[in-house]
């Protein structure tokens, strides 16, 4: 007969077994209960309704930065220049005296038609006493007459020429170009300067295609981006575009209205950013990029608000394309659902939320706390 030998424990193991069981006796109370369920926790979050997508064409063009009016200055008469009193990036003011031709060959061309004028007057009035006389025939009267009016206009020709030996500037403004020095001889029309009128102000010209400007019109705001102002950024107004087309590109200018701004300079590069509003997408809804996680190629999920019980459940969807800070849906969502915008990283499928006012994001975080705490 085998006998079960009692097996021996130490005295502080055999306290700590008694210890358990004494605890378990006590939490039980003999009774088999489960136990208690906590209370489910309300996390604060931001709600969104989902909306048909409205979308806008983001049209994008380079331009240069110009005056509006870069008016280019010549004589009309052609000599040689005695001075040129302004050097490129000079301010002008109007009337200033920019250039004059030697004055020298114009004055003696205009002496000499003064000289012709007053022969020819003094040769006609003989021919008309003789012609009174019956000396000379009405056809040599005639001829003088003729003789005395060309040398009148002589000197009116001479007289223009030497009131076109000056440059005088049309309006203020500041010399851009200068393509000419004292003692050069030119021709009549030949440029001189580049005068840019700052009373026309400064202008964006942006060349575009055909299908492009088909969907602008003067008036239209236009958001310039350039690096030289102040914050990158100016905005501006379409005034003008162009009736026909460049011959030798095939575009079309379009000219931006800029405001007065001191960082602004005549051949300044630039982009155009046109908004072009567009109807309303009815294949897809338009959903902030935060709301939706798990993104992966076209596929994510966002977490749907069931109003009647304050919960979320986790909803597949499709992304048709991101526009701006937005998500296009095409599938999984419908207009009027509401989903979670803000407060996704604690949440999980069935938890239990708290809406608060979208208007003032900036109050989720000082609300979430008092709302966990009365949670509890």
């Amino acid at each position: 007969m085998r006998f079960v030998t009692a097996r021996r424990y130490g005295p502080l193991t055999l306290s700590l077994i008694v210890g358990a069981s004494l605890a378990l006796s006590a939490c039980s109370g003999g009774k088999d209960e489960p136990a208690p369920v906590a209370a489910d926790k309300v996390y604060p979050v931001t709600i969104a309704q989902v909306q048909p997508a409205s979308t806008s064409a983001l049209i994008t063009a380079a331009g240069t930065v110009r005056y509006r009016y870069e008016t280019p200055l010549g004589f009309t008469t052609a000599g040689k220049i005695a001075s040129i009193r302004f050097q490129e990036g000079d301010r002008v003011m109007p009337g200033a005296l920019i250039a004059a031709l030697d004055a020298t060959q114009v004055g003696a061309n205009l002496e000499s038609a003064r000289a012709e004028q007053q022969r020819a007057q003094a040769e006609l009035g003989r021919f008309q006493q003789l012609f009174e006389k019956g000396w000379v025939t009405r056809a040599q009267l005639e001829r003088a007459e003729a003789t005395a009016r060309a040398a009148t206009a002589q000197v009116s020709t001479a007289g223009f020429a030497s009131g076109t030996s000056q440059i005088l500037a049309p309006s203020g403004g500041i010399i851009l170009a200068r393509s000419a020095e004292p003692g050069q001889v030119v021709a009549a029309g030949t440029q001189i300067v580049v005068l840019g009128e700052t009373s026309g102000g400064m202008v964006l010209r942006a060349p575009m295609i055909d299908s492009d400007i088909a969907r602008l019109s003067p008036g239209m705001p236009v958001l310039v981006r350039l690096s030289a102002v102040p914050g990158g950024e100016i905005e501006g107004v379409i005034s003008e575009i162009d009736a026909r087309a460049n011959p030798s590109s095939g575009a079309f200018e379009v000219t931006v209205a800029l405001p007065a701004n001191p960082a602004l300079r005549s051949g300044q590069i630039g982009t155009a950013e046109f908004r072009v509003a567009a109807a309303p997408d009815a294949s897809g809804l338009a959903v902030p990029a935060s709301a939706v996680f798990n993104v992966r190629a076209d596929e994510g999920f966002v977490y749907l608000l069931d109003p009647k019980t304050s919960r979320v459940r986790a909803r597949a969807v499709q992304i048709g394309r991101i526009d701006d800070k937005e998500l296009i849906v095409t599938g999984g969502l419908r207009p009027g659902d509401r989903i979670v915008t803000s407060g996704l990283v604690l949440l999980t499928d069935g938890a239990k939320v708290k809406p608060l006012a979208s208007r003032q994001p900036s109050r989720t975080t000082a609300a979430a706390a008092p709302a966990a705490d009365a949670a509890r």
